[in-house]
């Protein structure tokens, strides 16, 4: 995605105004010295056991004495030791995992370099450290937390399932016009902000997640009956370090009554980011119902939402990575508009508010339950006008272990 690394970058350094604190906390001790340092990316934490790296922590380490050090890995604490005076064993120990292994090169920095090695190629490991990371780290890129490419994508499959490309949640103020169908593009900018709570070995983190939301819309001559094809693009930076992710989704919405519509989706999505050190492919389905109670001013919308996500198998450099974590997500809400006596553009402007409860099964999360109330204000399109959509909104979501905010702007034509 070489656009968005050059676009959203810009964009999350104009919104940042927080100092970095890092993800990698690092606890040294030598000689009875006890030293602390943080660090952006996993491999600044593993690096710094370079003898180099070591004498800018430690003014008297000559590369011989016994260093005992704690790296949490945002969260999951590694236990990392040149045990031996004088000697060049290195000993990496995860008890959370059960993991015990030692390097013994001809030097210490060989030593070093075999651990890098191990961490980067063994599949099992990486498998074990994908899946305990979505459980104990609160910043995780594929799942766990609001940030998390999971999370998000359940907020925007249910979103484009029960409001599909109308913005006022699946209602229409027309039927189209008989034996005529029509075409959309939509465009839009989300930004959320994430804290964490302190919780485990975790400390309380930030993140901030900017998405570009692109899609397209085939409106059929029923009232409702849409294709959707969304492809979303989003860059999250936590506390300096950098994740991206893409994603391609094809929704249909049919209307079963007049004021009741269902709706199918299948999505394929990828995240990655090297300075975490995670990242994976995620395949999705999921069926949604939106029933509406409506007035002539008014909405009252029920929705539901099901669906499967499921981290795929990928193979990077000659490692094939299978981090077995899959959920079943119940999503459900209650949407409710008001239509206002202003105007933009020629069209009404109506008020939303919403409720909404999401709950993760299967894979243990960071994160298992969230809770959203938000508001919405924008344009109301008749269905016979030729003119834009625009909608601004404000959420405010609550779950286990953490809290986040997000503000969004979207226009359909």
């Amino acid at each position: 995605m070489p656009n968005l690394k050059l676009f959203l970058p810009l964009i999350a350094l104009a919104f940042s105004t927080y100092s970095y604190a890092g993800v990698f906390d690092l606890t040294a001790t030598m000689n009875g010295q006890t030293e602390q340092t943080s660090f952006t990316t996993a491999e600044e934490g593993i690096d710094i056991f370079e003898q180099a790296k070591l004498n800018s922590i430690f003014n008297g380490y000559s590369g011989t004495e016994i260093v005992n050090s704690t790296l949490n890995f945002r969260g999951l604490p590694m236990n990392i030791a040149f045990p031996v005076n004088g000697g060049t064993q290195l000993t990496f120990n995860v008890p959370e995992l059960g993991i015990n292994q030692s390097f013994q090169g001809a030097t210490r920095d060989e030593s070093q370099a075999l651990l890098k090695d191990f961490l980067k190629n063994n599949a099992d490991l990486l498998n074990q450290l994908s899946k305990k990371l979505v459980k104990v780290s609160p910043v995780d890129p594929i799942a766990g937390n609001p940030n998390s490419l999971m999370s998000r994508s359940v907020q925007s499959d249910a979103q484009m399932m029960w409001y599909g490309s109308n913005s006022s949640f699946g209602r229409q103020t027309e039927q189209p016009a008989e034996g005529t169908s029509s075409n959309r593009f939509g465009i839009g900018i989300n930004y959320a902000r994430m804290v964490s709570e302190a919780t485990g070995n975790a400390k309380e983190m930030e993140s901030d997640a900017f998405t570009l939301p692109l899609s397209y819309s085939h409106q059929f001559e029923e009232a409702n009956h849409e294709l959707i094809i969304n492809m979303p693009l989003g860059y999250t930076d936590t506390e300096g370090a950098k994740t991206y992710d893409g994603s391609f989704s094809v929704f249909y919405r049919r209307p079963i009554l007049k004021n009741w519509v269902v709706s199918f989706t299948g999505s394929g999505r990828a995240t990655g980011s090297s300075d975490l050190a995670g990242g994976s492919m995620m395949a999705s389905g999921a069926i949604a119902s939106s029933y509406v109670w409506s007035g002539e001013t008014w909405g009252l919308t029920l929705g539901n939402m099901i669906g499967y996500y499921s981290a795929l198998r990928v193979k990077i450099d000659n490692t094939s990575i299978n981090p077995d974590i899959a959920n079943t997500v119940f999503r459900n809400g209650l949407l409710y508009s008001l239509d206002s006596q202003w105007q933009l553009t020629g069209d009404p402007l109506s008020w939303e508010v919403f409720l909404v409860d999401t709950r993760f099964t299967g894979t243990d999360l960071f994160s298992n339950y969230q809770d959203e109330v938000g508001f919405t204000l924008g344009t109301r399109r008749p269905a016979h006008s030729k003119e834009s959509d625009l909608r601004a909104g404000f959420s405010f979501t609550k779950g286990e272990n953490v809290q986040s905010y997000k503000f969004n702007f979207g226009a359909w034509f």
